[in-house]
């Protein structure tokens, strides 16, 4: 947002309004009433985020097209990708379980590097994309959903217990969702509030 149409910051915590001024790298805005953390300063610039963002759709499609985990028990061997484990799960009626995963690992991912890179390409380019506000708003709602860090854990858990009952291995999967929840942290960390900053 240019700077002689300063916007508001309103506090998440107590509700009290800021007059939101840009903040330097490594700067931390707090709330004048209940010292809660409205904003940080970033490091990264626009290209370095959107450099990030394309770096986590890449990492997105080789976590989700390869095999998480390979078991060998008896000499048969079993390999599974996220999308076909979700499939496994309906189909022995986990339902609910299925659609919560999907939802948190797969379609809320796939819809925040989306929107991301919507975006960030055409700011990149020195152009407002259609619908701005919007996008960051919803970006705000997906972002809640995001949680590739907590199915990697969950699949890291599950490999060690499987390890005590048959041979397991992690497989390109695996890594590459490791690797995408540090790039999802990452691009979170920037927040969306710098974002108006860069429309002319």
């Amino acid at each position: 947002m240019p700077d002689e149409q300063p916007s508001l910051a309103v506090c998440e915590r107590c509700g009290q309004a800021h007059r939101w001024t840009r903040l330097a790298p490594r700067e931390v805005a707090r709330c004048s009433r209940c010292d809660a953390v409205l904003g940080r300063g970033h490091r990264l610039d626009l290209s370095a985020l959107l450099a990030l963002t394309l770096a986590a759709a890449l990492v997105f499609l080789i976590a989700h097209g390869s095999d998480l985990i390979t078991i060998r028990l008896a000499g048969a061997e079993q390999r599974t990708t996220f999308p076909m484990a979700v499939l496994h799960c309906w189909r022995a009626g986990e339902q609910g379980v299925a659609v919560l995963a999907a939802v948190t690992a797969l379609l809320a991912p796939a819809l925040f590097i989306a929107l991301r890179l919507y975006l960030l390409l055409p700011l990149a380019l020195g152009r407002v994309p259609a619908g701005f506000a919007a996008c960051l708003r919803l970006l705000h709602q997906v972002s809640r959903w995001n949680t590739v860090e907590v199915l990697t854990v969950a699949a890291l858990l599950a490999l060690v217990r499987i390890a005590a009952l048959a041979q397991a291995s992690p497989g390109p999967g695996l890594l590459a969702l490791g690797a995408l929840a540090l790039l999802l942290a990452a691009i979170e960390s920037a927040g969306l509030r710098h974002l108006w900053w860069h429309v002319p």
